[in-house]
């Protein structure tokens, strides 16, 4: 029988990375440098490998979309993969409105060990997000992004709340190439924490892992890089790579030391296009 991914790596709200949503987001962003005031609307999609779950070291191969949608008062909708935003700020300055986000659990995962842990089951997470965007357009044009995110799922999987911090910058470096580059972290409950990470009695019973009830705070940090290229008015292409590394708590799990990898990479390549 075919086993079903578990894609609960997903978990970075501002950049969801999993692949080239972010190339097909953020290339508008990068043609804006290039034409500062025409921010177009964009659909595109990307192909790439990241790991099973967070922690894990499986790999798989999977797709995901990414949409921006700039209306006609100027707010702009952003979707990428499993998580979408609407801006009621400006598409430049100061950002903020609600955030929504499908988390997807971790279940029939190959690793025979962290198959025997409690399964996670896929949940809808809730919140809002405030951010800056600026952009610079004189000699040497780039753009800086900021934002803060905060979710919940209001402890339909877990309890508390994940907070995510994520920058990014981007700037041209030849007439149709553009390349960015991004840091983030993001913070997690308790209870988060022990539903992604944690390992009950019954679980060591089952998977022979010992016991481990971790704390919250950090969670993780990131980095990615990119680069993307405009083939005409249309269409872009893009490749990228990102970074994640299991922190605090979290990275004490056996889940993570015994059967997985703090350092989680994910790659991949991604067309977007741009329509007026």
């Amino acid at each position: 029988m075919h086993k079903r991914k578990a894609y609960s790596k997903l978990d970075d709200p501002r950049f969801l990375l999993m692949i080239c949503c972010l190339i097909s987001a953020q290339a508008s962003r990068a043609a804006a440098v290039d034409l500062p005031g025409m921010l177009p609307s964009m659909v595109g999609g990307g192909l790439g490998s990241t790991t099973d779950y967070a922690g894990g070291k499986d790999r798989f191969v999977g797709a995901v979309p990414g949409v921006r949608y700039v209306t006609d008062g100027g707010r702009l909708f952003e979707l990428y993969g499993p998580y979408a935003q609407f801006d009621l700020g400006g598409v430049t300055g100061l950002q903020y409105g609600p955030a929504v986000s499908l988390r997807l659990g971790r279940s029939h995962v190959d690793d025979p060990v962290v198959s025997q842990i409690h399964e996670v089951h896929t949940t809808v997470e809730g919140g809002g997000f405030v951010g800056y965007e600026y952009e610079h357009v004189g000699t040497v044009p780039y753009r800086l992004r900021g934002s803060v995110t905060v979710v919940t799922n209001a402890g339909v999987v877990y309890t508390g709340a994940r907070v995510s911090l994520n920058g990014s910058f981007w700037m041209p470096v030849y007439r149709r190439v553009f390349a960015g580059a991004g840091v983030g972290a993001s913070w997690v409950s308790q209870g988060f924490n022990q539903v992604y990470f944690g390992v009950t009695q019954e679980d060591s019973a089952r998977s022979g892992l010992p016991a481990f009830s971790p704390s919250g705070g950090l969670e993780q940090m990131t980095g990615w890089l990119a680069a993307i290229y405009q083939f005409n008015k249309h269409w872009f292409g893009g490749a990228m790579i990102y970074y994640q590394r299991i922190s605090g708590s979290a990275a004490d799990s056996p889940i993570v030391t015994q059967r997985g990898n703090r350092n989680q990479i994910t790659y991949g390549a991604g067309v977007a296009y741009a329509f007026d």
